[in-house]
């Protein structure tokens, strides 16, 4: 596992960062709970450390077992936005880089989730491969808002990577 160096610089968002949206039929405590929740992010991901709230760190792992990604959960009070500040990964690229979720609630009680992986752009080396998995995940999210259940480490098409 990779953790940063003292001296690694912050990123900020880029026109050519990975960027996914969703409009998904369920209620904004319920979209927020999915990207916050360790229970949640479980479905639609892979298994996770303890989460529910901003300022805890969180620790997914691979379906071996093996640690994939620590990041801290940021979702300020009052807020509709969730962040998760990657603190170290087996992919060194994602160290310092922020998936970012906006959430927000539309008139009929529906919500359209804004994704961007601030720093996860075509010039770093995993790019392919990370558009690939994110292109799995972001509807495993959207499956499990909907329905109960996502596609949580399930084989991914390779074809982009």
């Amino acid at each position: 596992m990779t953790t940063p160096s003292p001296t690694t610089p912050p990123v900020t968002a880029s026109s050519d960062d990975y960027t996914y949206d969703l409009h998904v039929d369920v209620p904004l405590a319920q979209s927020l709970s999915a990207l916050t929740d360790d229970t949640a992010i479980t479905q639609w991901w892979t298994s996770a450390t303890r989460s529910e709230r901003h300022g805890d760190d969180v620790r997914l792992f691979m379906g071996n077992g093996d640690t994939l990604v620590d990041f801290t959960v940021e979702h300020p009070v009052g807020t509709d936005d969730v962040a998760w500040n990657v603190t170290a990964c087996v992919l060194s690229d994602w160290i310092g880089t922020k998936p970012t979720f906006s959430v927000r609630r539309n008139d009929e009680g529906s919500c359209d989730i804004e994704f961007r992986h601030v720093g996860l752009g075509p010039a770093l080396e995993c790019y392919d491969q990370c558009r690939a998995g994110w292109d799995h995940f972001m509807p495993s999210l959207n499956q499990f808002l909907e329905t109960g259940e996502g596609r949580s480490n399930e084989p991914r098409d390779r074809s982009a990577s």
